[in-house]
C-alpha cells in the first residue's frame, strides 16, 4: 500500500537535492500518527542519482502549537536516529563523528528552524551510556550532545534513558535552541557551570567497553581518551558562551587561561590532566 503524501510545501521535502559535502540529500516521508507530525528516512544520493544502501536518517518531524500561546507560536520537533555507516558507489562511508554527519544533521535542524521553540532528540549508543554513567560526563561533552551544541541546541539537556522495559524506543539525548535571548543568556549560564564544574573535576582512568552499534562488537577504549576529547570539547563550548554575571565571566576566563588549547587537550597524559583539573579547583 503506498504511503499518504505530505503536503508539496512540507519542510522535509525541501531536503531533496540539498548538499552536504559532496553528496545530496534524498527524502522519503509520510504524515505521522498525530496532527502535524511526519515520518521519514533520509538517503545519500551519488553523483550518478545512485542512493545510499540505506537511510543515513530516520526519525519522526513535529509542529505543534504551545498550548495556551497564540495560534502563531509554533513548537518544531525532531526525533532522529543517525546512521554510523552506508555503503554508495562501492565504497564505505563512516558517519559518526564525520563532518558530513554534521552537515546532515545541520540540514536537518533548518527544518524547524522557524518554529518559535525548536527542539531535537538524537538516540545514542552504549558508548555515550557508558560515558555518561561510568565516567560521569556531562551530556552536552558526549559525541551526541556536542552535536546538539553545535547546531545551536544549548537547554533543556536530558538524558532519556529507561532500564527498564524497552517500550520507549532507542535511548536518547535532547536539547531546545533558545526562542529567547532572556532563554539563550540563562541557558548559556546553566552549560558554563556544568562545563567549569567539570573541568576542575579529576580525570577518570581505566578503560572502558561497549558494544559498538550496527555490529555487535565488543570495543575497549581508554578513558583518558575519552576525558580528553571530553575536556578539549568542554574548552570550545565554555569560549561560545555568551556570558553576563561577571563572577561567572571571571571563572570563565581563569579556567581557560589554565587550559592549554583545546586541540592539544585531547592528547595529554594522566599526569596532564590531573594537574590541570588540580589547578581549576585552586583557581576556582
Amino acid at each position: 500500500m503506498a504511503k499518504e503524501a505530505l503536503p508539496t510545501d512540507h519542510p522535509l521535502l525541501e531536503l531533496r537535492g540539498r548538499r552536504v559535502g559532496e553528496y545530496t540529500l534524498d527524502v522519503e516521508a509520510w504524515p505521522g500518527r498525530f496532527v502535524g507530525q511526519a515520518e521519514f528516512v533520509v538517503y545519500l544520493q551519488g553523483a550518478g542519482r545512485t542512493r545510499s544502501d540505506r537511510p543515513v536518517v530516520e526519525g519522526l518531524y513535529g509542529r505543534t502549537k504551545i498550548p495556551g500561546s497564540a495560534a502563531e507560536i509554533e513548537r518544531g520537533i525532531l526525533d532522529i536516529v543517525l546512521a554510523c555507516a552506508t555503503n554508495l558507489d562501492a565504497r564505505q562511508l563512516k558517519l559518526r563523528g564525520s563532518e558530513l554527519e554534521r552537515e546532515i544533521v545541520g540540514a536537518l535542524a533548518k527544518t524547524i528552524a522557524d518554529a518559535w521553540s525548536t527542539m531535537m532528540y538524537l538516540a545514542y549508543g552504549w558508548k555515550t551510556l557508558k560515558q555518561i554513567q561510568g565516567l560521569g560526563h556531562p551530556l552536552q561533552v558526549t559525541d551526541e550532545g556536542y552535536l546538539l551544541f553545535i547546531h545551536g541546541f544549548r537547554g533543556g539537556w536530558k538524558d532519556y534513558y529507561y532500564s527498564e522495559g524497552w517500550l520507549e524506543g532507542p535511548i536518547k539525548l535532547k536539547a531546545e535552541r533558545p526562542p529567547t535571548a532572556e532563554y539563550r543568556s540563562r541557558w548559556d549560564a546553566e552549560n558554563a557551570h556544568a562545563l567549569l564544574g567539570f573541568l576542575k573535576r579529576p580525570p577518570i582512568e581505566g578503560r572502558i567497553e561497549f558494544q559498538e552499534e550496527g555490529s555487535g562488537v565488543t570495543v575497549t577504549v581508554s578513558a583518558i581518551a575519552l576525558e580528553g576529547t571530553a575536556r578539549s570539547r568542554a574548552l570550545l563550548m565554555l569560549g561560545e558562551l555568551g556570558l553576563m554575571d561577571p563572577d561567572l565571566l571571571d571563572a570563565r576566563d581563569r579556567i581557560l587561561n589554565i587550559y592549554p588549547s583545546p586541540q592539544s587537550v585531547e592528547g595529554l597524559s594522566p599526569g596532564d590532566l590531573q594537574a590541570l583539573s588540580a589547578r581549576a579547583i585552586k583557581a576556582w
